[in-house]
């Protein structure tokens, strides 16, 4: 993203708003005192202003990292027909139908994938992945990365490198084959996904790593679980029996 700040589209908002509110001082008058003499009242000004994208998708991602790290339930389907726009400003989240509610090693488990991705740590994210019971054809590590990355964090364009999502899919899938995978974190999964989705729609790209890396390490430590003490042999204590599925669910998505 490379447009104006969430602090210069607010004081852009406030500027308009103002010199509608100078404007509209003159139209009032004339109204008030020419209201006798005239057949219908002037109309005012209403200067249709822009969204302010950086401050909402900062809201959005905020409000649904605190429900996936911390609470465990968040709404799995926030795509952009499910958001109300307040004209005081603030954000309505409508239509819970599919609200998911994780177990607590489920949590735990989305919370280090998201400190991982943050801290950029691949090799614990390829402990949470052999532990989960994932299986491909070689196990790359470098396919599983960008798996992992594209499936619960970004679209960014140095990952697809150019490809569209179908191409990077199927690019991934001829390098190395993958025939199962959990399904455990489908929903935070859907969750990433249409977040994503909405940020580009309104051309505010995110990396839901971002704003979830810091929540996700206080809910480890909140568990009395910090990053530092996470291995395979603790992963195998605290996370949910994985539920395993024939294929990737990243490629069920776009297929």
């Amino acid at each position: 993203y490379d447009g104006p700040s969430e602090w210069k589209v607010s004081t852009y908002l406030k500027v308009m708003r103002f010199y509608d509110g100078i404007r509209n001082f003159g139209v009032g008058m004339l109204n008030f005192l020419g209201k006798p003499f005239m057949k219908e009242e002037i109309a005012y000004y209403k200067t249709i202003l822009p969204p302010n994208a950086p401050r909402i998708m900062d809201v959005l991602m905020k409000v649904h990292g605190y429900q996936l790290c911390k609470l465990g339930r968040f709404q799995a389907d926030p795509h952009a027909g499910n958001f109300l726009l307040l004209d005081d400003g603030r954000i309505g989240l409508i239509d819970m139908g599919a609200v998911k509610e994780l177990t607590r090693g489920e949590r735990l488990a989305a919370s280090l994938l998201y400190a991982s991705l943050a801290r950029q740590d691949k090799k614990m994210l390829l402990d949470m992945v052999r532990v989960s019971g994932y299986k491909s054809k070689y196990f790359d590590e470098d396919v599983i990365w960008d798996l992992c990355r594209f499936g619960f964090d970004t679209f960014g364009r140095d990952l697809l490198k150019g490809k569209n999502i179908q191409t990077f899919m199927d690019d991934l899938y001829r390098r190395d084959p993958w025939y199962e995978s959990a399904t455990n974190l489908t929903m935070a999964q859907f969750l990433s996904i249409r977040l994503r989705a909405v940020g580009i729609a309104m051309n505010f790209p995110v990396e839901c790593h971002a704003w979830w890396g810091e929540d996700a390490e206080k809910a480890l430590n909140e568990a009395g679980l910090p990053y530092e003490v996470w291995n395979s042999k603790v992963m195998n204590e605290q996370f949910e029996p994985p539920t395993m599925s024939k294929g990737a669910i990243s490629t069920k998505l776009f297929s």
